[in-house]
C-alpha cells in the first residue's frame, strides 16, 4: 500500500512551483490552497496528488485563483499565466 499525499503550490509571477503544504488529506490541502489563492503577490494556488514511491504518480486536483476554484485544475506546460492577461 502506497502512501497518497497532497501538495499545495503557490503560482507566483516569479516562482511557478513554490510548495506550500504537504499534508496526508485533500480537504486541508484545498482550504489552504483556496486562502493562498488570495495572498498579495499570489496569482494561483494548485493542489497536486502524489504517490510516495511511485514515478509518475502525481495528478492535478485543484486550481484556486483569488479563492475561486477553477475549472481545469492545472497550469499548463508553457508556464504562462492568463490570469493577469500575460
Amino acid at each position: 500500500m502506497n502512501l497518497i499525499v497532497y501538495a499545495v503550490h503557490a503560482v507566483r509571477a516569479e516562482e511557478i512551483s513554490t510548495t506550500a503544504l504537504v499534508t496526508s488529506s485533500l480537504p486541508p490541502a484545498e482550504r489552504y490552497a483556496e486562502v493562498l489563492s488570495s495572498d498579495p503577490g499570489v496569482l494561483a494556488a494548485g493542489v497536486t496528488r502524489f504517490e510516495l514511491d511511485v514515478t509518475g504518480r502525481r495528478t492535478a486536483v485543484a486550481l484556486y485563483v483569488a479563492g475561486a476554484r477553477q475549472q481545469a485544475p492545472y497550469v499548463s506546460d508553457d508556464r504562462r499565466i492568463y490570469a493577469n492577461g500575460r
